[in-house]
């Protein structure tokens, strides 16, 4: 029989004070026409400038159960997670990220269902093999990535799920039926009893950090896109937020940052006011957006994911945009 021990973290994260600096035009030297209004106050003000705040030391909750959905191309997108403090988040059909809460008998009935496989002793991929005599044609196919924990390991599984149209051409694969079936019960949660359930309700998922990747490109035509100084809310320059990182696609020099959840809202907020994104708030899964900069004469790319529970809050290993 298989004991499966289940470790509640909790994290207590301080909030920093922020700080709002206001900048005003200086006064004119000479008097306004006779019977011309006077700008006011508002109007002479530059948008207020925040100063980032300090990422505060965190310890992140242990992942349990994940599972991805990803392609030949782009990044694999999260479609189930469950950490060891029972939280269970998902993706909706919209794309945006909700969350729940399962009991502790709710999350060790989760981890059985992928352990009871018999398929997460060892790291293993589980591809599709033509059929004898059969020569399929090349194309993209859709990937399953599970990561479970396993005693003290995290084992990584991945397979190309069955049901695809040219199936056929490939010979069948027990393996391959139950990692399909495995990740139909992990998006479709309608089989979980009502008493496993600490929260049912999904609620739009409210992470504490944030990942900002920014690419600075000069000498690159900007096309009317919004301009990167009006819209960018924060005291530190736009082109030396965070460090630089390696990875980048092409060798682009990206850099990295991690928000706290305040300033990350508060970026999302100035982005949609201006016109760059349509929102960026809780639930949201990603948020991208070109920006003019140096007056036109340059592009600044940016791009904003919530980090979730299980990830560290640093740039330490995070991939670039492609």
């Amino acid at each position: 029989m298989r004991w499966l021990v289940l470790a509640l973290v909790v994290s207590l994260v301080g909030c920093e004070p922020r700080v709002i600096v206001t900048r005003t035009a200086s006064p004119q030297g000479s008097a306004s026409p006779s019977g011309a209004a006077s700008p006011s106050a508002s109007a002479r003000e530059t948008p207020a400038k925040l100063v980032l705040s300090p990422v505060p030391r965190f310890t992140p909750a242990a992942r349990l159960v994940s599972y991805e959905r990803g392609g030949d191309i782009g990044q694999p997108s999260l479609r189930f997670l469950l950490t060891g403090d029972g939280r269970v988040i998902t993706e909706e059909t919209g794309g945006d990220l909700v969350q729940r809460k399962l009991t502790p008998s709710g999350a060790a009935t989760m981890v059985l269902q992928a352990i009871q496989t018999g398929l997460f002793e060892r790291d293993a991929d589980f591809g599709r093999v033509p059929l004898p005599g059969t020569t399929p044609p090349a194309h993209g196919t859709t990937v399953l990535i599970f990561v479970v924990a396993n005693g003290t390991r995290d084992v990584r599984v991945s397979v190309v799920p069955t049901g695809q149209p040219d199936d056929e051409l490939y010979q069948k694969s027990a393996e391959r039926d139950k990692l399909t079936a495995l990740a139909r019960g992990y998006e479709d949660l309608a089989w979980v009893a009502a008493n496993q359930w600490a929260e049912s309700r999904p609620q739009p998922y409210q992470p504490s950090f944030h990942r900002l990747f920014v690419l600075p490109q000069a000498n690159a035509p900007a096309g009317g896109a919004p301009d990167a100084d009006a819209l960018w809310p924060f005291l530190t320059p736009i082109e030396g937020v965070g460090e630089l990182t390696a990875g980048g696609a092409s060798g682009a020099a990206w850099r990295c940052a991690v928000l706290v959840d305040s300033d990350a809202l508060a970026l999302g907020d100035s982005l949609a006011r201006g016109g760059a994104i349509t929102r960026y708030g809780w639930g949201s899964a990603m948020a991208t957006a070109i920006l003019s900069w140096r007056g036109g004469t340059g592009t600044v790319r940016l791009q904003l994911t919530p980090l979730l529970p299980h990830e560290s809050a640093s740039c330490a290993g995070a991939t670039p945009p492609l």
